[in-house]
């Protein structure tokens, strides 16, 4: 069996996940419903006897609320590798691919010697909010503190853009009514991490483990798999001058490549 995936990774679900301050208990973003805005003035919601600012008039807005980790997956994902997506207090928050991670587990549990390839981003840019600012903030335009962010700000943020090409400061501050796009980078180091620890836990738990294949898993530029894996279909896309658009272009993209190891 042989998974390919081009450009998926960064349009999966993703959690985000934090550690508590005061516990140290590992716990996971939520969505919680606040007070219309109706009740507090235009544009504006209440949070217990306190408010926060939205850029929206709306009947309906949510906060991102912390609680302790209940969802199957992530807690498997955490079982896995305790520590390889955990955040520290220092740090803050950090986004995990949550259903990516999934598919290796499901894929390893069914195909053990599967191949695999996920090819995406590794880094995005950050948003462009040029045309969210005022005059009066028109010569701070590399300041993202001028806009309300009602997520906390976490490692692995997503590129949040809608249909019209307008970029937003976190996912909560997109218009409700907007078709977005939301791009998130993808740490192919830790994903290559994860996919020998998940082949090797399905391993351990399958009674017939001993049928099963060790696998190699590694983390590549795009621009490395290919000269690697498709040098002939590279030297097909050279100019004159050289210049190929497989590997000269697209540098912020990697590539995760699993494969059945040679006895």
């Amino acid at each position: 069996t042989v998974l390919i995936a081009l450009e998926t990774n960064d349009n999966l679900p993703h959690d985000k996940i934090g550690r508590c301050m005061e516990t140290g208990e590992i716990v996971q973003a939520e969505l919680t419903p606040v007070v219309p805005a109706a009740e507090f003035g235009a544009a504006t919601y209440g949070v217990g006897g306190g408010c926060i600012s939205h850029h929206l008039d709306t009947s309906q807005a949510y906060m991102e609320t912390f609680a302790p980790i209940n969802d199957p997956l992530l807690q498997n994902i955490q079982a896995i590798a305790p520590s390889l997506y955990t955040p520290t207090i220092s740090h803050g928050p950090r986004w995990v691919p949550t259903v990516a991670l999934g598919i290796l587990i499901k894929l390893f549990e069914r195909r053990p010697n599967s191949s695999v390839v996920f090819a995406d981003f590794d880094w995005l840019p950050p948003p462009d909010l040029g045309s969210m600012v005022s005059t009066t903030t028109a010569n701070r335009r590399d300041s993202q503190s001028d806009y309300n962010l009602l997520a906390e700000p976490a490692l692995g943020d997503p590129l949040v853009t809608d249909m019209d090409g307008n970029d937003h400061p976190c996912y909560l501050t997109s218009p409700p009514d907007a078709l977005c796009d939301i791009l998130f980078p993808t740490d192919f180091g830790r994903l290559a991490t994860f996919a020998k620890l998940a082949h090797a836990s399905v391993v351990k738990s399958n009674e017939n483990g001993a049928k099963t294949v060790p696998i190699s898993a590694s983390a590549m530029k795009q621009r490395d798999f290919l000269m690697r894996y498709g040098p002939g279909e590279v030297y097909k896309t050279k100019g004159w001058s050289g210049y190929s658009p497989l590997v000269d272009d697209f540098g912020n993209c990697s590539v995760l490549a699993v494969s059945p190891r040679a006895a």
